[in-house]
């Protein structure tokens, strides 16, 4: 279902939901050329409801955005000859929602070159000018490049999850961190199910992309950007804005270090030594040294001990893996329990002078070695009745 957000002369604002599906992101943005900013005349259309902002605060941090209108208004009762551009008029507390009617209903627009003169286009900002200047509720539309998701599922749309979290950055935030202003060099965006994703960035996503996305009418949540109803995000992006190539980072993306200010759901680098292992949360199992399935089986032949479902075939050297949950001192946090999930390649690492050919290890040989940088992402932080952060080392895009 398509949604269309028009305002009428009087300032009446009236949602009109289509049953239009867009097969492509060419034909959302042929939709989007067709309508957007255009005067149009609606036919045979049906309110189903008369909406307010506490049923639908998503719809009017939209129409928030779009306040106060651009032209005067007209005022029933009055003569518009000379009327002047009232910037002082309250903010709509209400909205309509229409639907056509199955036959008779649509909307045409009066004029396929001019613009309305009530059209606000999105301002697109930087994430920076975003974080520094956009006020919490109020949309806004940028362009970055998805560093992480999570969770980490095969297909969005085979997916019964209705929320995902995207990591995103651009150059305006990769630059020598701001002290004063304590902008982070990552943004939590939370994806939800009534935003509206282009079929090709759903195809894009699936085969694991890692560019950049352009977001259409994102909310600001504080620290956070929200993607919710009439949000959309497409695979199309602007390169430069303000005159900030925002389509280009100039070496490896680099996160904030742990340390005092850190919250819980971001991303942060970690460097610290072992101080101790959760030995309640550490086992090992064997995987396929073919496609590294751990669905394996004993096998019912004399030739090899077990049998790969995945890629059916025997395995006569299983690799083995490893989950491992370290205690860390951190100087950058030196108050308080650090507890580090590690991925494979840092366990490896951390056990290289050990033995660990069937899955067993020293704790002693790992107590006090040096560990990271590590990319992370902060899972929870409690105060009470001691410090306490649990982390999880991940792999960026």
């Amino acid at each position: 279902m398509l949604g269309l957000l028009v305002q009428d002369a009087y300032g009446i604002f009236s949602e009109v939901q289509l049953l239009t599906f867009c097969s492509s992101d060419e034909e959302l943005q042929q939709h989007t050329r067709k309508w957007e900013g255009k005067s149009c005349y609606l036919t045979g259309m049906k309110v189903l409801q008369r909406t307010t902002r506490g049923r639908s605060p998503g719809l009017f941090s939209l129409i928030d955005s779009l306040w106060p209108p651009l032209a005067p208004l007209k005022v029933h009762g009055r003569s518009q000859d000379s009327q002047e551009l009232d910037t002082c008029l309250s903010a709509p507390s209400f909205c309509y929602v229409l639907s056509p009617h199955a036959e008779e209903g649509c909307v045409e627009p009066l004029s396929e070159d001019s613009l309305s003169a009530l059209y606000l286009p999105p301002v697109v900002h930087t994430l920076r000018d975003i974080l520094q200047v956009v006020g919490s509720s109020h949309r806004c539309s940028f362009s970055a490049r998805v560093v992480y998701r999570r969770p980490q599922i095969p297909s969005i749309c085979d997916s019964k999850q209705r929320e995902w979290w995207w990591f995103v950055t651009e150059s305006s935030l990769q630059s020598d961190p701001d002290c004063a202003s304590r902008v982070p060099r990552v943004v939590p965006v939370c994806i939800t199910a009534p935003c509206l994703l282009g079929t090709d960035l759903i195809s894009a996503l699936n085969d694991g992309f890692s560019g950049a996305v352009y977001f259409k009418d994102a909310v600001r949540q504080n620290d956070t950007v929200i993607c919710a109803e009439h949000t959309v995000l497409s695979l199309q992006q602007l390169s430069n804005v303000d005159g900030v190539d925002l389509g280009q980072l100039s070496g490896p993306v680099k996160l904030d270090g742990l340390d005092s200010t850190t919250k819980v759901n971001t991303l942060c680098t970690v460097k610290g030594t072992v101080v101790g292992v959760d030995e309640s949360t550490s086992f090992s199992w064997p995987t396929c040294n073919r496609c590294g399935s751990g669905k394996l089986e004993r096998s019912q032949t004399n030739r090899s001990p077990l049998y790969c479902c995945q890629c059916s075939r025997a395995v006569t050297t299983p690799v083995i893996k490893m989950q491992l949950e370290v205690f860390m001192h951190c100087p950058s946090r030196p108050h308080g329990t650090i507890k580090v999930k590690l991925l494979q390649g840092s366990i490896s690492a951390l056990l290289m002078s050990s033995s660990i050919d069937d899955g067993c290890y020293e704790v002693d040989s790992v107590l006090g070695k040096e560990v990271g940088p590590l990319s992370c992402y902060v899972r929870c932080i409690t105060s009470q009745p001691t410090s306490w952060i649990g982390i999880e080392e991940i792999c960026l895009l």
